[in-house]
């Protein structure tokens, strides 16, 4: 069996302050309350410390999590383990700007000679306006996200009127 590595915990009084400040009011994600949880608990300076297993059951976690946050916070971090590292990645290409700059176009009258806007139309325009590099997948995605449709008449502007049937009853839909 594994020796388990005990990394103790001691917190300045103002640590505590603010981790018991912070899960006690304030708008935060549960899982900076969970970790901030977890600090109080493994806590030495008190003589109130929990074992792992006792922390992750009473915080609703599981006993790894306890071990590295406890890691975490032991190898420097202090109370910085406590928010996320930024997670890798591509970042967006088509911020909400362009976004916006999509949708006025899909919204507007189409081009002279055209009966509607086509996703290529869409990303030209874009491309004119906004120097954003955006391709007609992505006006496609961000079209579905917004439920517009290029080709329906009503295109998510304005509800229609409801129409009357020829009983002289209004249409249920």
């Amino acid at each position: 069996m594994a020796r388990t590595v005990e990394y103790p915990i001691i917190l300045t009084e103002e640590e505590k302050a603010h981790l018991k400040k912070l899960t006690s009011s304030g708008k935060w994600r549960a899982r900076v309350i969970r970790r901030a949880q977890i600090l109080l608990k493994a806590d030495i300076s008190e003589n109130t410390a929990l074992e792992d297993n006792q922390i992750a059951q009473q915080v609703g976690c599981c006993l790894s999590t306890v071990r590295n946050v406890k890691l975490s916070f032991a190898k420097g971090k202090r109370l910085n383990v406590l928010e996320d590292s930024p997670r890798s990645g591509r970042p967006k290409i088509i911020d909400g700007e362009v976004e916006a700059h999509i949708i006025a176009t899909a919204c507007s009258s189409p081009p002279e000679g055209r009966v509607r806007w086509t996703l290529e139309l869409i990303a030209e325009n874009v491309v004119a306006l906004t120097e954003a590099d955006c391709s007609h997948m992505s006006v496609a995605r961000i079209l579905k996200k917004t439920n517009l449709s290029l080709g329906s008449k009503r295109n998510g502007k304005s509800p229609e009127e409801p129409a009357m049937s020829l009983s002289g009853e209004w249409k249920q839909s």
